[in-house]
């Protein structure tokens, strides 16, 4: 006997949805037996009376969405982020042991204010967010320039070189990450450092240049304005 003509394999017959649906006793029993046969030797191999009744019943029933659940990542666990934080704490370990009193890093605001813009303005931050954030490097470098200006910011002894951090590291880095000054290469040249009763002004200022970058610029923001 050639078996062919299954109904699609499904776990378990659905008779509850019939049910509730108005069918009777009898013909939910009558569709659950000829539902079971069915998926054991074939619709084929029924009658025709018994194939048009499981028809029927099939049409009656909605279809069976086969969607893949999908995992939301938060924004922490977004390789931008992880980039970002990567920094950080690679430049605050350099801090520890180069830094005079009572001096602060610019780059540790600059990219402790972009993380909390992203925590607080939750961008997607897939390629077409990933994509405009890459000229964050112009606001960056404005902001440096206006450290030394309008903050007082002077060049610290010793620098840190944001190309060899990345490529020496041991830690777990994403394979598609690139130095931070890529764009800027003469980022590399100077180190800002301010004194401690300006990183609040500097903060504010900060935070103003790169919200009103994200908002503007981020594809996934724009709905917000």
């Amino acid at each position: 006997m050639v078996l062919k003509g299954f109904l699609k394999k499904e776990l378990s017959h659905r008779s509850h949805e019939l049910k509730a649906l108005g069918w009777n006793q009898e013909d939910l029993t009558k569709y659950e037996d000829l539902w079971d046969y069915s998926q054991r030797w074939g619709l084929i191999n029924l009658e025709r009376e018994d194939r048009q009744f499981l028809k029927k019943a099939e049409k009656l029933l909605p279809k069976i969405q086969n969607k893949k659940i999908s995992v939301k990542k938060t924004i922490e666990e977004k390789s931008y982020y992880l980039w970002l934080n990567f920094y950080l704490d690679e430049i605050n370990i350099f801090n520890n042991s180069n830094l005079p009193k009572n001096k602060h890093a610019v780059w540790t605001l600059l990219i402790e204010e972009e993380i909390k813009l992203l925590k607080e303005l939750q961008p997607v931050m897939g390629i077409p967010d990933t994509l405009k954030a890459k000229n964050i490097f112009e606001i960056r470098k404005e902001l440096i320039s206006k450290a030394f200006s309008k903050f007082d910011a002077i060049n610290n002894d010793k620098g840190f070189n944001f190309d060899e951090v990345l490529k020496k590291s041991e830690k777990d880095v994403g394979k598609n990450w690139k130095s931070i000054t890529e764009k800027d290469p003469e980022a590399n040249k100077t180190f800002p450092i301010i004194d401690s009763a300006n990183i609040e002004k500097l903060r504010t200022a900060i935070k103003e240049d790169l919200s009103l970058y994200m908002k503007v610029n981020y594809p996934s923001l724009k709905k917000d304005l």
